[in-house]
């Protein structure tokens, strides 16, 4: 009950991403008193039921010398009973288990169309609070050179290979989705993409690969008009029978929607496709690639901007220097809390953990992963248990076969015969339910059905089962049989 009130706050520590901030979780008095009370009257009733069963017999059967000398049938039939349930249970438990596990391992192996490794995203507001600062920084000019101005200071840092400017930028999840529209298709028709605003860095950067065209050079980046980059699922959605190259396409939302975003005069105006990139994730790590439109991020400036800071080994250890390197431009520019999700200061590979359907599937894999050692520890004690009394009863039956000429070998093979049946009724039963179940648990979990744990803990659960068997029947054989006829 103690350990239970840390437990409480596991989910929370292993996975924070996956409950909002708020989430509180406790312990339930009504579901442990519950439990416990379950406990205690499990402990008692299977204590009772053998007390009731002696005090209905033949007191006299229970005197030195009157015991029975062969296991009756029936009672054998309960311990194999019990073996196999064990068996079965436990392995239902390890099919879920592993489901969870793989679905974890497939995310984590999931291509991602670039590289997160060594790359930190530094958010930076742009002076709103300040109105002598904020007043030099109304014009689309002059947001674009000061934040260019901090770029080129970043990249002077050492250690920095790469700085990149992008506005919402930061995968696996990018900016909202906008519609736009493609020439000759008529106003009518505006299919949705992201509209991503970067600088012509952020493709090396990140390492997405250029597939066709090049990218806008440093003057058009200023200019930030006329141009654009798209995606390879964009190309093949749209351009499926054409080269997207050469195409126009206009961004009608491209457009300030409150007083603090600046824009250039021709933002919404035709632009042609000039590059066609790699794909990569920015609907999270788990869903398809949405068609992408990357195009200048000076085409349209908020009060905030993302950096992009590619860096020889872990960036963490240049923030410092990357902070001095910003307070060299402007003193009082703060760089955002790394607490904020969107323009906060981070890693990429912590972006990642932080995608809701990753940080879900650890939590999974990491409990049920959990759960099902202790319950594969419980099930192997168990069984050990059970098998080895049950066959310990049997020492007067083995004393029997060897007396009247059985060999060894046989009286064994007997006492192997009972784990092997009872496990294998468990596997078989066990695997039938986990077939049946596979397929819930796999659309459950979004994995494939993870059968081959089930064969390790069904292997693991057999060798318990024989050599628990093994062991006190080598004992029993061992004795003579006539002090084995005597055993009690």
């Amino acid at each position: 009950m103690a350990a239970s009130y840390w437990l409480a706050r596991l989910p929370l520590l292993l996975s924070p991403d996956s409950f909002p901030a708020e989430s509180v979780i406790r312990i339930n008095a009504s579901i442990l008193a519950f439990s416990v009370a379950l406990a205690l009257l499990c402990g008692i009733l299977f204590g009772l039921v053998p007390a009731l069963r002696l005090s209905r017999n033949d007191p006299a059967r229970a005197l030195p010398g009157r015991q029975a000398g062969v296991a009756a049938a029936p009672a054998r039939h309960r311990w194999s009973v019990l073996i196999a349930a064990q068996v079965a249970l436990t392995l239902l438990l390890m099919a879920t288990a592993g489901t969870a596990i793989r679905g974890f391992l497939r995310l984590t192996q999931m291509p991602l169309g670039y590289d997160p490794a060594n790359v930190m995203q530094l958010g930076i507001s742009l002076h709103v609070q300040n109105p002598a600062e904020w007043s030099r920084l109304q014009s689309r000019e002059a947001r674009a050179a000061y934040i260019e101005q901090i770029r080129q200071k970043i990249a002077s840092v050492p250690r920095v290979s790469t700085v990149a400017v992008g506005i919402g930028a930061t995968p696996p999840d990018a900016d909202v989705q906008s519609s736009f529209i493609i020439d000759g298709t008529g106003d009518g028709e505006q299919p949705q993409a992201r509209a991503v605003l970067v600088d012509q860095r952020y493709f090396a950067a990140l390492r997405i690969p250029v597939l066709q065209g090049r990218i806008w050079n440093a003057d058009e980046n200023t200019r930030g008009d006329f141009i654009a980059v798209v995606n390879r699922a964009f190309a093949t959605r749209y351009f499926s029978s054409s080269n997207a190259l050469g195409r126009q396409l206009r961004i009608p939302g491209l457009t300030p929607h409150n007083r603090y975003q600046a824009h250039s005069a021709q933002s919404t105006a035709w632009r042609q496709i000039i590059g066609v990139v790699g794909d990569a994730r920015n609907n999270g790590v788990d869903q398809p690639v949405i068609p992408a439109i990357y195009i200048p991020y000076t085409a349209l400036i908020p009060a905030y901007a993302q950096y992009l800071v590619r860096t020889e080994g872990d960036p963490l250890t240049c923030l410092h220097s990357i902070r001095a390197a910003i307070a060299s431009v402007a003193s009082d520019q703060q760089i955002s809390s790394r607490a904020s999700a969107f323009n906060g200061t981070f890693t990429l590979s912590e972006a990642i953990e932080r995608d809701a359907q990753y940080s879900r599937q650890r939590l999974f894999s990491t409990l049920f992963g959990v759960f099902s050692a202790m319950a594969l520890a419980l099930a192997l004690v168990g069984i050990f248990s059970v098998v080895a009394y049950s066959v310990a009863q049997r020492t007067t039956e083995f004393g029997v076969r060897l007396a009247l000429g059985a060999p060894r070998a046989h009286v064994l093979w007997i006492a192997a015969r009972i784990a092997l049946v009872s496990a294998a009724a468990g596997i078989v039963i066990g695997l039938a339910f986990d077939s049946f179940l596979g397929a819930v648990l796999a659309h459950w979990m979004q994995s494939v059905f993870a059968a081959g744990s089930l064969f390790v803990a069904a292997a693991l659960l057999a060798v318990s089962a024989l050599i628990a068997c093994l062991l006190p029947a080598r004992q029993a054989v061992v004795v003579p049989p006539a002090e084995a006829l005597r055993c009690e």
